[in-house]
């Protein structure tokens, strides 16, 4: 439960209440044991973030009268596991808006509307080494593109004669999780029926590429009773580093995603597809199909995830988890998974990099703590 350390009044000559202006302090930590291998090479030892991910941060709220309300939110993560020693920031979240009878806008860092339909669809979320995103997330094209562009960079390089699954260079949209320099308003519920808008302006771009990393983000959520269901569509432009920027091509990624609670076990699916423009339009399908049983304190989970890109398999991964609750705030979590690539495929479950392109299959688990306050 959030602990509030500060309520103040907004000007004692006004005569304000005091509750009307609140200052919040939040966090949590998720720390255990991991272990995963991937081809020849093998990671063990101490990891983070296995069912949430660990944070610091600071939130509020002034009510301005008449239903209105401003608040700020500013979040950053934390290694606790090296107790963050490169240092701490607010990368995970910085926002400022105005919220009432109309939704609320708000504007800076904040997650995108499309990012947040993951949590539907997979009952493993988009951490630790069940996660769908270790194989639902990025594009390896079958062509090497001299030089990354805004969308991504190189992260390997190898070459597989006659797949179309790979050529080594993998891709990710630098706005799949979260977007600088945003505008986003969120609708209030009608009869279960939501919509969220982002508009992300990229960096303070002054060449003559404006646009490239502009990104527009929608959702459409349906939720009522057992029954969830949300579409999103997503757009970067942006488009390959040459001696002049460009701003000419597009990251395309549509994700539909659906839940029914049973009451003995909850059902999800979502399907996701991710094209580069700037790459022949290469395109990633991605299938997601997951349970979450709730069994007392404890919750068992599994997922089935598979790719495809251009039609041909790239990689399929099955995991199986259990969460024990200790309390709302502590929880005792056990995941395990088995990633296979098709050849010319790298995805990896975790902290060891796939070694190769041949088809090599990555696998592990891990063991945890999580709390959070």
């Amino acid at each position: 439960m959030k602990k509030t350390l500060i309520a103040l009044a907004a000007v004692a000559a006004t005569g304000a209440a005091f509750a009307q202006s609140t200052v919040t302090l939040f966090g949590g930590a998720d720390l255990g044991y991991r272990n995963v291998t991937s081809g020849d090479n093998k990671f063990s030892g101490m990891s983070q973030d296995g069912i949430y991910s660990s944070r610091l941060g600071v939130m509020g709220t002034e009510d301005l009268g008449g239903g209105l309300k401003a608040g700020f939110h500013f979040e950053g993560g934390m290694a606790p596991d090296v107790g963050t020693s490169a240092g701490f920031n607010f990368t995970r979240k910085s926002t400022i808006g105005l919220s009432g009878g109309f939704g609320e806008v708000r504007f800076g860092r904040d997650y995108t509307p499309l990012f947040t339909i993951a949590g539907i669809a997979d009952p493993f979320g988009t951490n630790g080494v069940g996660s769908s995103y270790n194989v639902a997330n990025g594009l390896t094209v079958d062509t090497v593109i001299a030089a990354a562009g805004s969308f991504a960079t190189a992260q390997a390089v190898a070459t597989a004669p006659g797949s179309k699954v790979a050529a080594g260079v993998v891709y990710a949209d630098p706005n799949a999780v979260r977007a600088n320099n945003s505008v986003t308003y969120y609708s209030p519920a009608f009869n279960g029926f939501t919509a969220s808008l982002m508009y992300s302006f990229g960096g303070e771009n002054t060449y003559q590429a404006r646009s490239a990393g502009t990104m527009t983000s929608v959702k459409l959520a349906y939720a009522n009773g057992p029954v969830s269901v949300a579409y999103g569509n997503q757009v970067t432009k942006g488009g390959v580093a040459t001696t002049t920027a460009a701003d000419t091509e597009k990251w395309t990624t549509n994700f539909l995603a659906g839940a029914y609670d049973l009451g003995v076990a909850k059902l999800s699916l979502g399907y996701k597809t991710d094209k580069l423009s700037f790459a022949d339009n290469a395109s990633v399908k991605s299938m997601i199909y997951g349970v979450a049983a709730p069994m007392g304190a404890v919750t068992l989970k599994a997922s089935y995830v598979t790719a495809k890109a251009d039609g041909d398999k790239m990689a399929n991964q099955f995991a199986l988890g259990a969460v024990y609750d200790l309390s709302k705030r502590t929880s005792a979590y056990a995941t395990y998974s088995t990633l296979k690539n098709e050849e010319g495929s790298g995805k990896s479950v975790g902290s060891a990099a796939a070694s190769d392109f041949t088809g090599l299959r990555s696998k592990g688990f891990e063991i945890g703590v999580k709390h959070n306050f």
